[in-house]
């Protein structure tokens, strides 16, 4: 089976090699039970830095099952080792992989990691890069498992002791550049996008969105959607705005979230996220 013409569709081409590595792996560790390969994430629908962004990628084998996930460690080990020394290095340890197959996805099952989020973004978005294409034949993901998606990796997150010490340490943070910053500002928004609206919480749209009105820390989050593109000139005023407007962000977004669950009749986990926004000071 030859790669899909369509793999010229991906949007960089740092990311572009990273990709074809990896499927060179795939098909190896896989050995036959490899049934095809997407560039998902901004690689795929736009959006991608070369310095702040992920390396998504969606495999789809024969079958989702205890052997796999070893195999797809291996892969990505394999494709950051053939980097080692080189200029994309920091970018091919970001290369994240999604996987399943397509009898889960047809029935909305979650056999192996394959969260609902990135479910929907490999059906509207994916690139197809080798193999047969049988997206047609998928579940949707609904609002709701969208909402119960978000709302969960919400509260993992900030139940993070070590998330939680970034969010308190807005001089380190803002030392660690402009991808960790962003990653952190940017995080709580495009969760709380698609818990209210259904929908992917892409960087640009979700931020454009947050601060189409007057929010919480809306001007923290308009900078840190031009310090993804354009990086932090001014270190200083970084740190100050994060230490104003960073917990607030937080707690505001994890108000929100709370509140959608809750209204969602998940009441265990919006006990979890009401215990947790009481952290958040």
């Amino acid at each position: 089976m030859t790669p899909s013409p369509a793999h010229d569709q991906v949007s960089h081409p740092a990311g572009h090699d990273i990709l074809r590595t990896a499927l060179g792996h795939a098909e190896a560790v896989l050995n036959g039970r490899l049934r095809a390969a997407f560039a998902i994430g901004s690689l795929a629908h736009g959006g991608f830095v070369p310095e702040v962004s992920d390396v998504d990628m969606a495999l789809i084998v024969d079958r989702a099952d205890e052997h796999t996930d070893e195999s797809i460690v291996t892969v990505r080990r394999h494709t950051i080792r053939d980097y080692a020394g080189s200029a994309r290095h920091a970018l091919a340890e970001r290369l994240s992989i999604f996987w399943s197959d397509w009898e889960n996805l047809r029935t909305g099952h979650h056999a192996g990691r394959f969260p609902a989020t990135d479910r929907l973004d490999l059906l509207d978005s994916g690139v197809l890069l080798y193999g047969g294409d049988q997206r047609a034949t998928c579940a949707r993901p609904g609002h709701g498992d969208l909402l119960l998606d978000s709302a969960t990796f919400a509260a993992a997150k900030c139940a993070d002791p070590d998330h939680l010490r970034m969010l308190r340490d807005a001089d380190g943070l803002a030392r660690k550049g402009a991808r960790a910053v962003t990653k952190v500002v940017l995080l709580p928004v495009r969760l709380l996008y698609t818990v209210v609206t259904g929908a992917l919480g892409r960087n640009d749209t979700a931020a454009h969105w947050y601060t189409a009105t007057p929010r919480t820390s809306g001007t923290l989050v308009h900078h840190a959607a031009r310090w993804r593109t354009r990086g932090i000139a001014d270190v200083t005023a970084a740190a100050d705005l994060l230490g104003h407007e960073l917990l607030p962000l937080y707690r505001h977004s994890l108000d929100r979230i709370h509140h959608e669950v809750a209204a969602s009749g998940h009441t265990d986990l919006a006990a979890r996220l009401a215990r947790l926004h009481a952290t958040l000071t």
